[in-house]
């Protein structure tokens, strides 16, 4: 029987993010289709943008300690890198940017959030290629 990963772990310059309740870190290289007339109506190729790596997270509000606070880094002047953690995957995405926060909960009785939004300005894989892919299919570069 196969286990599979049901936890994400990250941290901020070495520090883990504590009380994570959900993550996601998503790459998108803005490939698009290429339009020229063939005779077949179907496209010849795509073209790549530039790389986005968006990262959106959210974290439980305790009641008597203070939550993690991403919103009150100095970005511009420092060097902020996060590490995701995924089952057996590990990637450092650094050159991190903050975009937006928000906090609250939805109702009486409903528990409290805290959700950021980031950008990351590159990724780099930890672990190395897949066992069911080759070098060539999995390079992130």
């Amino acid at each position: 029987m196969q286990l599979f990963a049901d936890r994400g772990f990250i941290s901020v310059n070495g520090v883990e993010v504590l009380d994570v309740e959900s993550i996601e870190v998503k790459i998108s290289d803005g490939t698009k289709y290429v339009p020229t007339m063939t005779r077949n109506r179907r496209y010849k190729g795509t073209v790549k943008g530039n790389r986005d790596i968006n990262i959106s997270l959210s974290t439980a509000v305790q009641n008597a300690l203070g939550s993690a606070k991403l919103e009150n880094i100095d970005y511009q002047n420092n060097n902020v890198a996060l590490t995701f953690e995924h089952g057996a995957d590990r990637y450092t995405i650094p050159g991190v940017d903050f975009v937006e926060m928000t906090q609250g909960a939805s109702g009486v009785g409903a528990e409290g959030k805290k959700s950021f939004t980031l950008l990351g300005g590159d990724i780099i894989d930890q672990v190395g290629n897949s066992v069911l892919f080759p070098t060539s299919l999995s390079n992130l570069a």
